[in-house]
């Protein structure tokens, strides 16, 4: 009954490592979209969409659990949002 039980686990090992492959690939092609998405706005130097790109980039490093990367796109996003807001003549809240 234990070899069964065994023998029955042993291809759910298999699929776990295979799942875990498909998650990185999958992180990775959103991670490259995102990120070709913001060289895009960057070469048409359009600052809403180099904004609003930036934060996609993060949020797919954060989803990927690559916090550093997420951290550097985060302050790419701070700069990039400065920068539209600046150019729109806006000026950032004051902290409560």
């Amino acid at each position: 009954m234990r070899s069964l039980v065994l023998f029955a686990l042993l291809p759910l090992a298999g699929c776990a490592q295979v799942a875990e492959g498909q998650r990185q690939n999958l992180n990775n092609m959103r991670i490259q979209d995102a990120v070709s998405g913001y060289e895009t706005a960057r070469r048409k130097a359009d600052p809403m969409d180099m904004c609003v790109k930036a934060k996609l980039v993060a949020i797919a490093y954060e989803d990927a659990k690559d916090f550093t990367n997420a951290q550097a796109w985060k302050s790419k996003e701070r700069e990039d949002c400065s920068a539209l807001m600046a150019a729109y003549g806006v000026t950032e809240p004051a902290d409560r």
